[in-house]
């Protein structure tokens, strides 16, 4: 008995047919404009504002006016690019500098580092050779490992260098008693092996990777520790005075040291613990930027007169650390101009350092791991 199909039921599976090409059109239609541009189908319900971190709040009005999500795909390789462009800063300055002034540093270095200066009594020779030698590697480290790092390049290789640099410059310079300086060289190396667990580790989830990352993490707080011990000096030695205008500046600083001390460590601790990290290291690295700006604007104090260079005569000490044999009663207008460079450039690296981590957030041995800064709606 053979079957036969009539027009009537051709009819109907033609349409279920038709209707269910139109449903796949209406499904890529909404790919295209929901899930691409940053909508999830199942809109978020409005328990869910209750879990949403402190930075999904306050950029949920941002990502209501443009899409967090497709700026961040257009722009998120370049802000990547200028995040190593700020950490390696110093380094490029730093290695200009000793170009420019090598012999200085030769002197500087075999008289008073600590793994030349021994020589300098059996052989001042030996102690140039032998500092000019660690220079000219010092110079090519930072020289080429910054560049490598800009154009990803051996990044296994050069970070290792960097690092090492970074662990022999402030012995080379007899600078462990300057601990300001240490402190901002530990913070770079925290910054240094973010980076390596981004580049070396890829995907910085497991084994090496998480702990070369938590290594990192912890590394990063450590010039806001030295701060907070700073502020915290500041308040024991406020002067006492009778005077009423006095008293009232004296107890000002004192409650501005105590909230600056509070805020330094609290945000010291979160950052160490992963703990809300990328939004406190966002905050810590826009005043570390401000800071730097302010404290040490060395480009405004040039300026061209008579057909050359020339340092303003406002320029102002700075308020650092310096190592027992230098003060600042030694320095002339042109090496305090460089010192407030070398610690502008410095500031500036140790921002990158910390926009670092909120740019891969804290790794996998974190309290909070799976911390979001973009709001939810921009998520993948």
């Amino acid at each position: 008995m053979s079957s036969s199909t009539s027009p009537v039921e051709k009819l109907s599976e033609e349409e279920q047919r038709n209707s269910r090409e139109i449903e796949m059109e209406n499904l890529i239609e909404r790919k295209d404009n929901d899930l691409e541009q940053g909508t999830p189908l199942v809109k978020p319900t409005g328990s869910s504002k209750g879990t949403e971190s402190i930075s999904q709040k306050l950029l949920r009005p941002v990502d209501e006016m443009c899409n967090v999500k497709v700026l961040m795909r257009t722009w998120g390789p370049r802000l990547e690019f200028v995040v190593r462009l700020m950490l390696v800063s110093t380094y490029f300055d730093d290695s200009f500098r000793m170009a420019m002034n090598f012999s200085n540093h030769i002197d500087q270095v075999s008289e008073y580092g600590y793994l030349t200066r021994w020589m300098v009594e059996s052989g001042p020779g030996l102690a140039k050779l032998v500092a000019a030698f660690m220079l000219l590697i010092g110079l090519l480290t930072q020289l080429i490992g910054s560049v490598s790092l800009l154009v990803i390049f051996q990044p296994d290789i050069v970070t290792k260098m960097l690092i090492a640099w970074t662990i022999a410059q402030p012995v080379l310079y007899a600078q462990l008693s300057n601990i300001e300086f240490v402190a901002e060289s530990f913070s770079l190396i925290g910054g240094l092996f973010m980076l390596r667990a981004h580049l070396v580790h890829e995907y910085a989830r497991d084994g090496k990777g998480a702990m070369t990352q938590l290594l990192g993490r912890l590394l990063l707080p450590t010039m806001y520790l030295y701060y907070s011990g700073k502020y915290l000096h500041s308040v024991f030695i406020l002067d006492e005075t009778s005077n009423i205008g006095n008293y009232i500046s004296s107890l000002s600083m004192f409650v501005v040291y105590t909230i600056m001390l509070i805020a330094l460590v609290i945000g010291s601790m979160l950052v160490a613990a992963g703990l809300q990290s990328r939004i406190v290291a966002f905050l810590l690295a826009l005043v570390n930027i401000s800071f730097v700006f302010y404290q040490h604007p060395f480009f405004l104090y040039l300026y061209y007169k008579s057909g050359e260079w020339k340092v303003k005569d406002s320029i102002w000490l700075l308020d650092v650390a310096l190592p027992k044999y230098a003060s600042l009663s030694d320095f002339d207008m042109w090496q305090i101009y460089d010192l407030h460079k070398y610690y502008f450039f410095l500031g500036l690296s140790t921002s990158g350092a910390l926009l670092l981590l909120v740019q891969l957030g804290p790794g996998q041995i974190a309290i909070q791991k799976d911390e979001k800064v973009l709001p939810v709606r921009a998520q993948d």
